[in-house]
C-alpha cells in the first residue's frame, strides 16, 4: 500500500501544498483513489489501472476537459495541471494524475426522486455527445460478443479439464452456461444502432448528491476504451440502479419503466432501443463475469469470488425473462 512518504513524491510534480492528510478510497474495481487534504484544499489523486492504457487515458482527460467547455451542468472531475503543465505523470512504473475533490454523497439505492434527476443528467450528457464528434476511434464488435467470447475461451483453455482452485471451478461451470446465451444477441439488429464514446457507468456509485439534488458525476475511465450505443448507457444505468430489494439480480420494472419516461422528456428513445436493453444487460453481466475472474487472477486483493456466480445469474435471469421484461417497459 502506498504511504505518505510515497503520497508526497507524487503530489510534489503539483502545486498543491502541504499535506495534512491521506486516505485510500473504499470504492473503485479499476482505478485506485487517495482523498488527499492539503494546506491548499481537498483533492483526488488518482492512479491508472492495471487493465487501462495510457491513450485511453489521455481521451478520458480530453472527454472531460470538452464536457467542462460545453458547460454539461454537473461537476466532473477536472484534470489539474502539474507544474510543467501537464495533466499526468509517470512514476514508478504507474500513472497518476489528479482533481478537484467533488463534495457530494453517494446514494445507496435510488428512489423515483433520484432516478428523474439521473433521467434529465442522462439526455443533456447524450445531448452533448451527440453533437460533439469527439471520436476515441476504437472499435469493438456489437454487444463487444466476440471480445467476451475469446477472453471466456482463453481462460477456458488455461484452466483445462482439472480446475485447481474454487475460482476455476466455479469459472468452467458457470462459463458453460453463459456462452449460449452470448451466441443468442440479435448483433444484427444492434449493429444497426448508432454508437459514441459514453461513460457506461453511471449509477449510484458514480453520482453525487447534496440536499438530495443531483451535483455530480464521476468515473470517466470507460469512455476512452469502446464505442456504444445510448441505450447502452441508460442499460447499465437501469441495472445498478432500479435493482429489486429483494433479489439484486432482478430489476424492479416499475422503476425501469418510470426512468425511462423520464428521460424521454428530455431526448428521444425508439421502442427499437428500449428492447435491446434485456439483451444488453446480459451481454454486459457476461463481460463482467469475464472481469471478475480476470481480477481474481491479476488483482486478488480487491477481487471478490462471489462476483462471478452473482454476474452469471444476472445474465441468465434476464435471458429467461427476456419477454416479461420488454412487455412491461415498454408502451
Amino acid at each position: 500500500m502506498m504511504g505518505l512518504k510515497e503520497i508526497k513524491i507524487i503530489l510534489g510534480s503539483w502545486d498543491l501544498g502541504r499535506i495534512l492528510s491521506h486516505k485510500k478510497t473504499e470504492k473503485g474495481v479499476v482505478n485506485l483513489n487517495w482523498i488527499v487534504r492539503t494546506t491548499k484544499g481537498k483533492y483526488i489523486l488518482r492512479e491508472l489501472g492495471k487493465s487501462k492504457k495510457l491513450k485511453e487515458l489521455k481521451f478520458e482527460l480530453k472527454y472531460l476537459d470538452y464536457l467542462k467547455r460545453k458547460k454539461f451542468p454537473y461537476k466532473i472531475p477536472s484534470p489539474i495541471k502539474n507544474r510543467k503543465r501537464e495533466s499526468f505523470i509517470k512514476k514508478g512504473g504507474s500513472i497518476f494524475w489528479v482533481y478537484e475533490f467533488i463534495e457530494g454523497r453517494d446514494i445507496k439505492r435510488f428512489g423515483y426522486p433520484e432516478l428523474k434527476e439521473c433521467a434529465k443528467m442522462m439526455a443533456i450528457y447524450h445531448q452533448i455527445i451527440e453533437n460533439s464528434g469527439i471520436d476515441n476511434k476504437t472499435s469493438y464488435s456489437d454487444f463487444a460478443r466476440e471480445e467476451i467470447l475469446e477472453e471466456i475461451k482463453s481462460f477456458q483453455k488455461e484452466i483445462g479439464n482439472s480446475p485447481k482452485d474454487e475460482k476455476e471451478k466455479i469459472f468452467l461451470g458457470e462459463s458453460n452456461k453463459l456462452l449460449p446465451l452470448l451466441n443468442n444477441l440479435n448483433v444484427v439488429g444492434y449493429s444497426k444502432l448508432k454508437k459514441y464514446s459514453l461513460h457506461r457507468d453511471i449509477g449510484p456509485e458514480n453520482t453525487l448528491w447534496k440536499n438530495k439534488k443531483l451535483v455530480g458525476v464521476i468515473d470517466f475511465e470507460n469512455v476512452g476504451e469502446i464505442k456504444d450505443t445510448l441505450i447502452k448507457d441508460l442499460a447499465v444505468m437501469l441495472q445498478y440502479s432500479c435493482r429489486d430489494k429483494t433479489y439484486k439480480y432482478k430489476l424492479d420494472l416499475k422503476l425501469v419503466k418510470f426512468f425511462l419516461k423520464e428521460y424521454k422528456k428530455h431526448h428521444p428513445l425508439s421502442r427499437t432501443e428500449i428492447s435491446f436493453i434485456p439483451e444488453i444487460i446480459i451481454a454486459g453481466a457476461i463481460e463482467d463475469f469475464s472481469y471478475s475472474y480476470w481480477m481474481l487472477i491479476h488483482d486478488p486483493e480487491r477481487a471478490k469470488l462471489y462476483r462471478l456466480k452473482l454476474y452469471s445469474k444476472v445474465a441468465q435471469w434476464f435471458n429467461q425473462n427476456k419477454n416479461e421484461i420488454l412487455k412491461e417497459i415498454t408502451w
